[in-house]
């Protein structure tokens, strides 16, 4: 049979908002084989709520409660200062190793068990409705929590026993024709997705799948259920069981191009019912990843804008009225201002039709007035009006007022209509203005979108610029990454840079072999220079040495001792004269987000919207961070502004070197992505 039009039945063709207990299942089985035995490095907050564990090996684990938890790729973390949550946490489980991950039951609550120096302790996720993230002690006594919550059940706060969401779905391994027996019992009338739903507690794409698979329609009788009980049994076995197979496929409908939901099992009987697009991920946290960063985005970004088109209807509905109504007020006035001109023209003819007309209808009647006043054509006894042939035009005549009172009147009348007029205009204005504040406010909630879920590439994590020709140049921020930088990243095929000044961060060229021209390598030397202790000093130029990475050694001479971050370096050092401290900071556009990008004028402007100049001076970084993010935004116009606003101040404070004095704002030209033109192999990338 030809496979029915996505939508056309409605409870599970809708865009998944949280995991479902087969979701959980998944991703606890793949955090056993993934992460079991990981020691957590830090704990971090997640813009929008919800925490970021960060393992060893660079593995992260996100977890929102009421929503998801399972392994990122996305750094997601939150850019300013820990909160008091996530330093509680760091108190307890930072550098504690992961010992194995559960389900509790089969409800959407996932729990992470770590031990240090001896001591157990559990984070407990619930992505249930009201759901919170707990830290619990092996009594199940609550550490910390993200949010307070009394309820009829349960009481969930600091130092109380945690005491998890009353009995869920029930385990598919549980299940047999005596348990689906006694919870269908009391279902009622119902079809049979509803009827599994609400006496199971499955979710609806897992329901359907085990009716498309046994060949039943959605709206099969409830009372149909147990005439087919062990095969239903079978299949929802079955499809837990591949749900712990560890590969996550992508539903998407193919005409609107959007994702429909995620699930870890295979979905063939969801494909061949709906007509529905699958793609299969390598791993179920890869596909949740991939539908809640990126897919739901699509989803909440097609919402907004129908949110906001569906105001804009309205709007465009009361511009037509303005509209409509200007153009009949303009008649308006027009068919008054020419009546003006008419009866001035002929005043005297007004005047003896006038007298006429009053004289014959006392004597005579209105009846007669038509025959006995000249350029009387017609009468309205009932309104006091006669209608005169003036200079080719019809024009009315009120009887009762003098033709002198008349023309005040009309000039009464026309400056009414004039006044109207210029109030419908205002009105129009308004409205227009308020249409473009609906797609200025649309493309900056879409950029504020786009920038909290941006993947972060690896090296932003350190002191990075692309150089003009492509070259991928990171620098630490500290002497332990100046250590990481070393040790990862460096070899015999890239280049060691290092500003000729104490304290300044050591730079890698990711050459690959060849030696960059000379305007690359001064593009990178600025990155070691710039965020030196020279710029603290307001020196204006420094000297920058580069070698290659069989140049540089860890081990010192005998006798001697090499501090943390430090290197030794043998043989012939290449010098860049005179490098400038005058460091260009601007937002470009990846991806439709925004990215804070660094390096020399040139360079800068070439890929950014906007961007600054900063010299060494004395203003606070901070402050200067928040105030160049108001300028960069009010410099980047009205296309661009929702990238500036999208981005945190202190994300502009990472890059800024030290105090400074901001010396030009202007506009770039956006041509280039500031990214490494070329694979780099033997990094992350490659």
């Amino acid at each position: 049979t030809a496979p029915r039009p996505p939508g056309a039945y409605v409870m599970v063709i809708k865009a998944k908002r949280v995991m479902t207990s087969f979701d959980v299942a998944a991703v606890v089985s793949e955090l056993n084989k993934v992460l079991s035995g990981s020691r957590l490095s830090n704990v971090y907050d997640v813009a929008g709520g919800g925490l970021l564990f960060k393992f060893r090996g660079d593995q992260r684990v996100i977890a929102v409660p009421g929503q998801r938890v399972h392994i990122t790729r996305y750094d997601i973390a939150g850019r300013g200062f820990p909160s008091p949550l996530v330093m509680g946490f760091r108190k307890y489980v930072r550098d504690a190793i992961l010992e194995d991950a559960g389900q509790l039951g089969f409800d959407r609550v996932a729990w992470l068990r770590f031990r240090r120096a001896g001591q157990d302790y559990r984070v407990i996720v619930e992505v249930l409705p009201r759901g919170v993230i707990a830290l619990v002690d092996t009594d199940s006594r609550i550490l910390q929590v993200t949010e307070r919550k009394s309820m009829r059940d349960r009481v969930l706060r600091h130092g109380e026993r945690y005491q998890p969401p009353p009995s869920g779905p029930l385990h598919p391994e549980e299940l047999n024709v005596e348990s689906l027996r006694a919870r269908l019992s009391d279902i009622g009338n119902v079809d049979a997705v509803r009827a599994l739903v609400r006496g199971l507690g499955y979710p609806g794409e897992a329901v359907e799948e085990v009716l498309a698979r046994l060949g039943m329609e959605p709206s099969t009788p409830a009372s149909e259920l147990l005439r087919v009980a062990e095969a239903l049994i079978d299949e929802f076995k079955g499809i837990y069981k591949e749900s712990l197979n560890g590969r996550g496929y992508m539903l998407e409908d193919p005409r609107a191009g959007s994702p429909v939901t995620v699930v870890p099992f295979e979905p063939r009987g969801l494909v061949e019912r709906y007509g529905l697009r699958v793609g299969v991920r390598e791993s179920f946290s890869a596909a949740l990843d991939e539908y809640f960063v990126e897919g739901l985005k699509r989803v909440e970004e097609a919402e907004m804008a129908a949110a906001i088109e569906a105001e804009k209807a309205k709007l465009m509905a009361s511009l037509e009225r303005a509209r409509e109504n200007l153009e009949r007020l303009a008649r308006r006035l027009k068919d008054i201002e020419n009546v003006m001109t008419v009866i001035g023209e002929n005043i005297d003819v007004v005047y003896e039709a006038y007298n006429c007309v009053n004289r014959v209808r006392r004597s005579l009647g209105w009846d007669a007035v038509v025959e006995q006043c000249p350029n009387v054509v017609d009468v309205r006894p009932s309104e006091g009006v006669v209608v005169l042939q003036l200079s080719g035009r019809l024009v009315p005549l009120d009887v009762r007022m003098d033709p002198s009172q008349l023309l005040v009147e009309l000039s009464r009348k026309a400056g009414e209509t004039r006044a109207k007029i210029e109030r419908g205009q205002r009105a129009v204005s308004d409205i227009e203005a308020r249409l473009r504040e609906l797609e200025e406010r649309l493309r900056r909630r879409l950029a504020r979108a786009r920038a909290a879920v941006r993947r972060r590439e690896w090296y932003e994590k350190y002191h990075w610029l692309i150089t003009r020709n492509g070259y991928l140049a990171i620098g630490g921020r500290d002497a332990g990454q100046n250590e990481s930088v070393v040790k990862r990243y460096l070899n015999e095929k890239r280049i060691f840079m290092h500003a000729d000044v104490h304290g300044a961060p050591i730079v890698v060229v990711f050459a690959e072999g060849r030696e960059p021209p000379e305007g690359d390598l001064r593009d990178a030397a600025l990155l070691t220079a710039a965020y030196s202790k020279a710029w603290k000093t307001g020196t204006g130029s420094v000297d920058v040495y580069w070698v290659w990475g069989s140049q540089v050694s860890k081990s010192a001479p005998a006798g001697e001792y090499l501090a943390r971050g430090a290197f030794m370096v043998y043989g012939k050092r290449n010098y860049i004269r005179n490098v400038e401290l005058r460091l260009a900071i601007g937002v470009g556009v990846e991806d439709e987000a925004p990215v804070i990008i660094v390096g020399p004028q040139d360079l800068v402007r070439r890929r950014s919207i906007v961007y600054a100049i900063l010299i060494p001076g004395d203003e606070d970084p901070s402050k200067l961070a928040s105030r160049l993010r108001r300028l960069l935004a009010s410099k980047a116009g009205d296309e661009s502004r929702g990238y500036v606003e999208a981005l945190e101040a202190n994300e502009i404070r990472q890059r800024i070197p030290g105090r400074s004095r901001l010396i030009y704002i202007g506009r770039g030209e956006n041509s280039e992505p500031p990214r490494p033109i070329r694979v780099l192999p033997g990094s992350p990338q490659g």
